[in-house]
């Protein structure tokens, strides 16, 4: 999975969900995260906006941090990471999100390959 905003692998910091469609759209990695925002989106206390964390309009784009756990498999602990999208998750309205992508508009696909996903003129 790429980082929307630098294309480089987005390792497991960020996930990047539209929510209207539930699309992974790919990954924030924490390069970006720190150079555009330093430390606060992961200090920050976004339960009581239930919308764009920058504003007030509606937070179409979720931001949900990977989080680590383990299950028992076979006798084994097996590590693994998933997140989770709930009230309490970073969210961005169009704008906002639009600011955070690549110049040139592209990420990834679903499935992790190059992909454009500007909205039809």
């Amino acid at each position: 999975m790429n980082c929307i905003s630098c294309g480089l692998g987005a390792g497991y910091n960020r996930a990047v969900v539209d929510t209207v469609t539930d699309t992974e759209l790919g990954g924030f990695c924490f390069r970006c995260e720190e150079s555009e925002f330093g430390r606060c989106l992961d200090r920050g206390d976004w339960t009581s906006s239930d919308g764009c964390a920058l504003c007030d309009r509606d937070g179409y784009y979720a931001l949900p941090e990977w989080k680590p756990y383990h299950e028992a498999v076979g006798g084994r602990t097996v590590c693994k990471v998933d997140y989770c999208i709930d009230a309490e998750t970073l969210r961005f309205c169009d704008e906002h999100f639009l600011c955070l992508r690549r110049d040139d508009g592209r990420t990834t696909t679903p499935d992790g390959r190059p992909g454009d996903t500007r909205h039809p003129e």
